[in-house]
């Protein structure tokens, strides 16, 4: 997957997403808040931008200079903390990302969106782990460096810093942060493997209370979890197109493992309204496992603050022979953990069209509200919602997310959700009644 993205996107990480503001990089020796003693890794002070204002809380966004050494090796990478201009208005929660090589700060730009976690009162923080592109967090500052970590071809890539960079965010970002109770890590495809790494190490015990990896594969937590290795717990959430092996809930840890997978969803989904210069996606495909994301990250929010217990681990069922059962107009079906089959995304349930999986996506075999077996468009929204009903009762997906999915079936009177994605793009994009059929 890592090689197919790098075919897609430009080696240059300024072209993947809109770049920030240039940085001004102050002097190391003034830390953001004084380190606990000397020759600590440590925080440079920032620079400061605004962000606005989302649901009331007026966030701004810090960039500055981490520096220091991790077990094998110095550093001086970049970092940017997104936090509430009033760190009271933090809900004490910090988000900690390593940018992807490609997409940087994608789960913040692209995937959870920073509407969705800024007006919660989360605080997402990023840091350079890696000299590989984007992944160094911003290309463009001067003097960054790392030298332990392992090589790979003329860079280097020490994951070690992710976690120290948490470990200072308490103490020294303190005066930026608001008082931090919980660190989180997340990362999609490229940016999820060093979560996932840190965790099979042991290295991320006793710093992070939630790994959240997003369409990730090849690695096995559970064993983690099992041999103690890490103390938090972990939420996975893939597409249909990511190798499930070794992550598929095996109840080895059931206290603080869960695993969804979301049929007919492609690696690289539709963003709708967020750039992704070089990848098209746009138009590529309805189906999506962004809506299920946004419900499991807040329940695995919540099963770290409350103990509240999210839903029974998915999977795509499969047949003797390792292959994926499909339905009669080819999707997979989705089951929980004990095989019991659950629902889908509502137009997958009603057989809207096959949809496509892969890196990026697709679907054909599109069909009419007649040719779904319904009378008129009234009969096809009711049926609709009826599924989107099931979909949320199964906590697949948020309220919010199934206001907005109800509406896109509606925009359109005479065609289906996957019509007016497919004939109506800008308005489904907009949420904006159709103006001609």
């Amino acid at each position: 997957m890592l090689a197919a993205l790098a075919v897609a996107v430009p080696t240059s990480g300024a072209q993947a997403l809109p770049s920030s503001v240039p940085l001004i990089v102050s002097d190391s020796s003034q830390a953001a808040d004084p380190p606990v003693k000397k020759g600590d890794d440590r925080l440079s002070r920032p620079t400061t931008r605004s962000l606005g204002t989302f649901d009331g809380i007026r966030y701004v966004q810090y960039d500055g200079i981490f520096e220091g050494s991790t077990s094998t090796g110095r550093f001086r990478v970049p970092y940017r903390i997104s936090a509430p201009a009033d760190p009271d208005a933090a809900n004490h929660t910090v988000l900690v990302e390593p940018p992807h090589f490609g997409l940087g700060t994608g789960a913040l730009d692209i995937y959870l969106r920073r509407d969705f976690l800024f007006r919660r009162g989360f605080v997402h923080a990023a840091v350079g782990w890696s000299t590989v592109d984007n992944r160094i967090l911003d290309p463009t500052v001067p003097g960054t460096f790392i030298e332990g970590g392992i090589a790979e071809d003329e860079f280097r890539t020490d994951d070690e810093i992710i976690t120290e960079f948490a470990k200072v965010l308490p103490k020294q970002a303190r005066s930026l942060t608001g008082e931090v109770s919980r660190r989180y890590a997340t990362g999609f495809s490229d940016s999820s493997y060093p979560i996932l790494r840190l965790v099979h190490s042991g290295a991320a015990k006793n710093v992070f209370d939630l790994a959240l990896p997003i369409t990730t594969e090849g690695l096995d937590p559970q064993a983690d979890l099992a041999a103690g290795r890490f103390d938090g717990k972990i939420v996975v959430v893939n597409s249909e197109f990511d190798a499930p092996a070794g992550l598929t809930d095996r109840a080895v840890a059931p206290h603080r493992y869960r695993f969804y997978a979301v049929a007919g969803t492609p690696h690289v989904p539709d963003p709708l309204d967020a750039p992704l210069e070089g990848l098209p996606v746009h138009g590529s495909t309805p189906a999506t496992f962004v809506p299920a994301l946004h419900a499991h990250f807040l329940q695995g929010d919540n099963w770290v603050r409350r103990g509240a217990v999210p839903p029974t681990s998915t999977q795509l069922r499969t047949a003797t022979d390792g292959s994926i059962v499909r339905d009669a107009i080819g999707n997979a079906i989705t089951e929980d953990r004990t095989g019991r089959r659950v629902p889908r995304l509502p137009y997958v349930e009603l057989g809207e069209a096959r949809y496509i999986t892969g890196f990026i996506g697709s679907y054909d075999n599109v069909r009419t509200v007649q040719e779904l077996g319904f009378r008129d468009h009234t009969a096809y929204l009711k049926a609709f919602t009826a599924k989107l009903g099931d979909y949320q009762k199964a906590r697949y997906i948020l309220p919010e997310d199934a206001v907005d999915m109800r509406r896109r079936a509606g925009l359109c009177p005479a065609l289906t959700f996957t019509q007016a994605y497919r004939d109506h793009y800008p308005e489904y994009v907009a949420l904006r009644r159709c103006s001609t059929l």
